[in-house]
């Protein structure tokens, strides 16, 4: 199915609007006016002014009058929602309708929601009510599909709606006036103080519970629901309430315009935000899941960085923009392959640091993405081209090649530059070649470059002129030399000029990452590892043939079993992607390995956890990657929801690979040394190494631990993780 273009039709439910509406209407009929009517299914309102929402709070019906549209009551799941075309998603109508100096978690739900339709070939539609209380009311009749409004995840509301994984783990902050006498300096202060909030708000439980325990005599007052935190706390910023409290997400956007505002202290830990669904809709609510997980383990992947070797080795990673195709980048059997991918595979290791694969849709997005900080060096058989070192810095090179123009075979091959006149060679704009062809014209022309699709890849253009679809197109020599080996019947190719550089390509201002990478070269070009890796992917027929047949018949897929890994990751809400990565880690894709401990199966669950968790025949492909992934899920779900849900997912692989116990064991050294005991990437991983000596594990409850073992499990499926989503999109 073809993705449909996002609109952003606003269906605004407000029953006491509707009454005005209908009301005025009948007057302006009774006067003879003619009536204006609304656009089918598009509701259109006016907010009236009120001179204190304090004092003049808005009372909102409880039905709807019979004559005003509204959204089709429609309950299906994610059959039926894709059936439709349209995915609704309620909101509340929201402050951001003013100028966004900071992003607000509403508007970036929104944004990850419509692209989270377009993913599965959707449109997004926002039905927008004005009235908090009503998004869930609008999502039990069926008026909608999910609501995505900062939700606080909260015990009373899990009895009414299903929840998705956690979109953000934030605290709540009471809020007062800044420079006002008096203000409470902690929870214990706010005995006989009075707050005010929205009475359906999780501020409101949240101050409850506070009432009860911590803060005798606290009076918790009931602002109009139609008001909007923000609003709320803009009142408490100008004297009119005393205080309030917001979620920190909003706290901070608000900081930024408004200076009377005081921050005073979090009345809430750890409260976690997310969407909401029909409890009766588990396929929604899964392909959700699937989704924020994704965003969450990517989420730092798509902060753009343009810092040198220094900030990359304190980043702990090197992130390599290339290209997927036979020569440059692919996978085979779960694993990566590639000669430029082997040659900042070296690198990395060289570095010391681990590597990201980063794979634009297009060759044309390679400098711009270099340039605006989403990789650190681009290694893609690139040619150090006068017009590209304007823009970006070229290593020493790895490959020395030359352009050569190469005819299709139904077209008649050149004998000198001079043949070109009249003639149609096929490129993308964005190659080397383009640049040459254009300098050749005053020269050789008037002849035609026709321009290809930037994701069409040199080796299919070669393909396709080899297929008599395309006259002529121009190609190195080595991707030339690769499908000879091939079998290509490529004759009669034409130099357009002398030898040309290959290089890895990193920005100007990384001086320490060039002399880094050249040093690399200079050490390990003509070296052994070097030699092997060209001999095998430009000189072996086998290795070509082999990734030829994995990235034409295979593509989109990871392992004979993505049948099944699809089928568990979504009923429990995982990543699918993760989780073959995972399986691939564990077992190659093995379902009868057996490790040296006993563990069984694609996923090696050891027997005496499958049978806890009820599973018995391990080696059995479908059991046995029932058994992991649902072991996986269970130890997310086992760590405090305190912890953000990226770091639970890095927590709970550790825990699968070396025991929970010492996780949690690592957590408590983390925080003894200052590190912070809920991120795990140079923070718990630290303290599991120090797991193994002795002055460390002899005082923990689990005692020594190869922690070696689960900081390298977690970075190589993380690792992998990255790859398998740049090659398999959904």
């Amino acid at each position: 199915m073809h993705a449909r273009r996002a609109t952003k039709p606003l269906f605004v439910f407000n029953p006491i609007r509707w009454r005005c509406i209908a009301l005025l209407l009948v007057v302006a009929c009774s006067c003879g006016d003619a009536a204006k009517t609304p656009a089918p299914g598009v509701f259109q309102t006016s907010t009236p002014v009120a001179e204190s929402p304090v004092s003049n709070p808005r009372v909102v019906p409880a039905q709807m009058p019979p004559q005003v549209p509204v959204p089709v009551a429609e309950k299906g799941d994610l059959d039926a929602v894709k059936a439709r075309g349209v995915l609704r998603v309620l909101v509340e109508r929201t402050e951001e309708d003013g100028l966004p100096r900071l992003g607000t978690a509403r508007a970036q739900d929104r944004a990850l929601l419509t692209e989270f339709a377009r993913r599965i070939g959707l449109s997004a539609e926002f039905i927008v009510a004005d009235d908090f209380a009503h998004l869930f009311t609008l999502l039990e009749e069926g008026r909608g599909d999910v609501i995505a409004n900062g939700l606080t995840v909260t015990e009373s509301r899990k009895a009414r709606v299903a929840f998705t994984q956690p979109v953000a783990t934030v605290r709540e902050w009471l809020v007062g006036r800044k420079g006002a006498k008096g203000l409470p300096r902690s929870i214990e202060g706010l005995a006989g103080r009075t707050v005010h909030v929205r009475a359906s708000s999780s501020f409101a439980e949240t101050l409850r519970t506070l009432a009860k325990t911590r803060a005798p005599g606290l009076k918790v007052e009931a602002a109009p629901e139609q008001l909007k935190p923000e609003e709320i706390a803009y009142e408490v910023s100008r004297g009119l309430r005393p205080f309030t409290v917001v979620d920190e997400t909003l706290l901070r956007s608000m900081e930024a315009y408004n200076p009377d505002v005081q921050r005073l202290f979090p009345v809430a830990e750890g409260r976690q935000l997310a969407w909401a669904v029909r409890r009766e809709n588990p396929s929604l609510r899964a392909a959700l899941d699937a989704f924020v997980l994704e965003k969450a383990l990517l989420q730092y992947t798509e902060e753009t960085f343009t810092g040198d070797l220094d900030g990359i080795r304190k980043r702990g990673v090197l992130r390599v923009l290339t290209r997927n195709n036979p020569v440059t980048y692919y996978l085979h059997r779960g694993e990566q392959h590639g000669f430029d991918y082997t040659l900042a595979a070296m690198a990395a290791e060289a570095l010391g640091v681990r590597l990201e694969m980063v794979v634009p849709p297009g060759r044309d997005l390679l400098i711009p993405w270099l340039l605006e900080g989403r990789g650190d060096v681009i290694a893609a058989s690139l040619t150090a081209t006068p017009e590209r070192r304007e823009q970006v810095a070229f290593s020493r090179p790895y490959l020395e090649v030359r352009e050569l123009l190469v005819p299709g075979t139904k077209a008649p091959p050149l004998t000198s530059l001079r043949d070109l006149k009249g003639k149609h060679v096929h490129v993308r704009r964005s190659s080397s070649y383009f640049q040459t062809l254009s300098a050749l014209q005053a020269t050789y022309g008037p002849f035609a470059v026709v321009e290809e699709a930037e994701e069409q890849e040199t080796e299919v253009l070669l393909q396709r002129a080899q297929a008599g679809e395309l006259p002529y197109t121009v190609a190195d020599s080595h991707l030339v030399d690769v499908e000879r080996a091939h079998g290509a019947a490529l004759g009669g190719a034409l130099p357009l000029g002398g030898p040309q550089s290959i290089g890895f390509a990193v920005r100007p201002s990384s001086r320490a990452l060039l002399a880094f990478l050249d040093a690399f070269l200079k050490k390990e070009v003509r070296g052994l590892r070097y030699n092997l890796a060209k001999r095998r992917y430009f000189e072996s027929p086998g290795a070509i043939q082999q990734a030829k047949v994995e990235l034409a018949s295979h593509a989109g897929t990871l392992s004979p079993y993505d049948p099944l890994i699809k089928r568990y990751a979504a009923r429990y809400g995982l990543d699918w992607r993760l989780m073959a990565a995972q399986a691939y880690q564990e077992s190659r894709f093995r379902p009868d390995a057996r490790s040296w401990m006993g563990a069984l199966g694609l996923f090696q669950v050891m027997p005496a956890t499958g049978r806890s968790l009820g599973f018995q025949r391990l080696e059995d492909p479908e059991e046995g990657t029932h058994a992991g992934i649902f072991y996986m899920s269970k130890l997310m779900k086992d760590l405090p929801t305190t912890i953000p849900l990226k770091q639970r997912v890095r927590f709970a692989l550790a825990g699968y690979n070396a025991g929970m116990g010492h996780v949690h064991d690592a957590r408590r050294v983390a925080a003894e040394k200052g590190l912070d005991p809920d991120r795990w990437f140079g923070n718990v991983e630290k303290a599991m190494l120090l797991l193994q000596r002795p002055e460390y594990y002899r005082r923990t409850r689990h005692g020594y631990c190869r922690g070696g073992e689960p900081v390298a499990y977690v970075s190589r499926i993380q690792e992998r993780y990255l790859h398998y989503v740049a090659a398999v999109r959904e």
